[in-house]
C-alpha cells in the first residue's frame, strides 16, 4: 500500500539506502546506529533498523545466519523463522508472537554489515501495516561493497601472515594487523588492489613477502652512518598525512601546492619512512636530513632511454619511468631544468599524478590543456596518487603552473 510518492533514505555513513513513503518520518539515532521509519501521526507503528556492532565478511556468514537469528530471538518472542526471499540481500525473518505485537524481526547480512530490523504493528492492523513494511524492507540495499572488499583483503593478508609466521600471533587491531614485533598498516595495499583487481593475488603476495624479508626487526634501530646514503625524498599528497595515524610521526617538509616531501630509508624494494624519533636518535636536524636525501637523489641513475614524443602542436612530451618507485621524486632534482630545457624549452612544465610517473612537457597552451586532463585522470585512478597540479620548471626552481 505504498503511495505513489516515495523518498530515498541514505544512511548518514552510506551503510544502506531504502525507499519509504514521502509523508512518513525518518529518524536517525546514535549517529546512524539505529534508524526509524513510520507515519507521522502514529507512535505505535514503525520500523527500526540497527547496525549490529560487528564488521565481518558476510559472504562467509550465510550458513551461520539462521543460527545467529535463533540466538538473537532467544531474548524475544518470535516464531516461523524463515529466509525472506523478497530481500535484496540474504536475510532471515520471523513473526512476533507477543500478544501486543503484530510485526516482524529481520536479520540481514550484506557487505561487511549485519542489520537487525523490527516492526511495531498493532496485532489488529497486521493486514494494514505489514505489507508496506515488507515493501520497504524489500527496497533496502546495503552500500558497503568497498568496505567488504577491504575486509576480505585484510582477512587474506592476516591468514598469509599467520601461515608464514605462526610464532608472531598476528591479530587485527582496528584497521591494522599487530604481531609481537610488527604492526602492519593495510590502507596502501587495499587501495592498490582496489585499483588493479586483476592483480590482486600478485599484489597481496608481494606485500606479504616484503613484510617477511629478513632485517625488518631492525626498523627503528638503524645507525645514521649505515643508512644515510639510503635516505631518499618521497613526494606525498597533503591528505596522506593523518593527525590520528602513524603518518603524524613522519618528518615532512612543506613543499608546493598540496604536496609534502617525506623521507624514507630505501632497502631493496622496501621503504621505511623516517620519523621524528629517528632524527632525534641520530642527533640530526630536518635540514640535514633533507640535504642528505637530495644528495642521494642526485646520485640515483636515470633510464638510458626516455620515452618521448612530439605533439602535433610542436610541443614535446617526455615520460620519465625509473622503475624504482621514485620517478616522481626526480622532480626535486636540482639540475632538472638544465637536463631537459634544451629539448623542452625554457621554462617547461611537469606533472606528478602518481608515485611512478614524472611527465615533462613543453610550455605550450594547447599541450598544457591536453596534459592537464590526463593528469587529472591518472591522479584519480592511481593507487599511489600525488597531485593533478602541474608545475613550471624554471632556471630558478619549480613553481605551481597557472
Amino acid at each position: 500500500m505504498f503511495p505513489s510518492t516515495l523518498k530515498t533514505f541514505f544512511h548518514p555513513h552510506q551503510a544502506y539506502k531504502l525507499d519509504y513513503p514521502a509523508h512518513w518520518d525518518a529518524v536517525i539515532e546514535k549517529d546512524g546506529e539505529s534508524c526509524g521509519f513510520g507515519p507521522h501521526d502514529r507512535d505505535d507503528v514503525g520500523l527500526w533498523i540497527s547496525i549490529l556492532p560487528m564488521s565481518i565478511d558476510t559472504t562467509r556468514l550465510v550458513d551461520d545466519l539462521p543460527k545467529l537469528m535463533e540466538q538473537t530471538l532467544e531474548k524475544n518472542e518470535a516464531a516461523n523463522l524463515r529466509k525472506d526471499e523478497s530481500l535484496r540481500h540474504f536475510g532471515m525473518i520471523a513473526d512476533m508472537t507477543q500478544e501486543s505485537e503484530g510485526g516482524n524481526y529481520w536479520l540481514i547480512a550484506a557487505g561487511d554489515l549485519v542489520l537487525f530490523a523490527s516492526t511495531q504493528v498493532p496485532p489488529a492492523e497486521r493486514d494494514t501495516w505489514n505489507p508496506p513494511f515488507f515493501k520497504l524492507m524489500a527496497s533496502l540495499q546495503v552500500t558497503r561493497d568497498k568496505e567488504l572488499a577491504a575486509h576480505q583483503i585484510s582477512n587474506e593478508i592476516l591468514q598469509r601472515l599467520r601461515e608464514k609466521h605462526p610464532d608472531q600471533d598476528f591479530e587485527f587491531d582496528g584497521d591494522k594487523i599487530r604481531g609481537k614485533h610488527q604492526v602492519v598498516f593495510l590502507s596502501n595495499v587495499i587501495r592498490e588492489v582496489r585499483e588493479s583487481p586483476a592483480r590482486r593475488d600478485k599484489i597481496i603476495s608481494h606485500f606479504v613477502d616484503t613484510l617477511s624479508q629478513p632485517g625488518t626487526e631492525q626498523f627503528g634501530h638503524e645507525l645514521w652512518d649505515e643508512i644515510r646514503t639510503s635516505i631518499v625524498p618521497v613526494l606525498k599528497p597533503r591528505d596522506y598525512l593523518k593527525a590520528d595515524g602513524p603518518t603524524k610521526h613522519f618528518v615532512v617538509t612543506d613543499w608546493l601546492a598540496d604536496v609534502f616531501i617525506c623521507y624514507a630509508i630505501r632497502s631493496k624494494n622496501m621503504f621505511r619512512f623516517v620519523t621524528g624519533w629517528d632524527v632525534n636518535r641520530w642527533e640530526k636536524t630536518s635540514e640535514i636530513l633533507h640535504e642528505q636525501a637530495i644528495a642521494n637523489l642526485v646520485a640515483l641513475s636515470w633510464p638510458k632511454q626516455l620515452v618521448g614524443a612530439r605533439s602535433k602542436d610542436s610541443g614535446r612530451i617526455i615520460i620519465v619511468d625509473t622503475c624504482d618507485n621514485l620517478s616522481s621524486s626526480r622532480l626535486l632534482h636540482p639540475d632538472l631544468h638544465k637536463m631537459f630545457s634544451a629539448a623542452l624549452g625554457s621554462p617547461f612544465c611537469a606533472g606528478i599524478p602518481d608515485r611512478d610517473t614524472l611527465v615533462l612537457y613543453s610550455n605550450r597552451r594547447d599541450l598544457k590543456h591536453r596534459i592537464a586532463r590526463k593528469l587529472k585522470k591518472d591522479c584519480s585512478s592511481s593507487a599511489y596518487s600525488i597531485t593533478d597540479q602541474p608545475f613550471l620548471v624554471t632556471r630558478d626552481g619549480i613553481a605551481p603552473a597557472n
